[in-house]
């Protein structure tokens, strides 16, 4: 069954391995349509979405999907500020865009 429509095939693959690392059995399908993009109009049928194998695991696949949304969208959204430099970044950037120094 359709489990989850990504917007993009790394996307759809960060989360297949992510659902495989809890037993759940994914697998991408979908995926080859994306480089149609211009083409064809991208919607829930031309986009890359993750096919559930076992229908017993929904829920739980589900929840982990909304923690991954939940947790990434806080870090693409939270701002940080760089402990050697002190200069402000953007929460999805993993450098300071002012010295190279890691966020964590």
């Amino acid at each position: 069954m359709k489990l989850f429509v990504a917007q993009n095939p790394p996307q759809a693959h960060i989360l297949c391995e992510l659902l495989l690392s809890h037993n759940i059995q994914v697998e991408v399908r979908g995926e080859g349509m994306f480089g149609l993009q211009g083409e064809l109009p991208m919607d829930d049928s031309s986009l890359p979405y993750l096919w559930l194998i076992d229908h017993h695991k929904q829920e739980q696949a589900k929840a982990i999907i909304a923690e991954f949304e939940r947790n990434g969208s806080h870090l693409a959204n939270s701002e940080w500020r760089c402990a050697e430099c002190g200069e402000t970044n953007e929460g999805q950037f993993a450098l300071c865009w002012q010295c190279g120094s890691s966020s964590s």
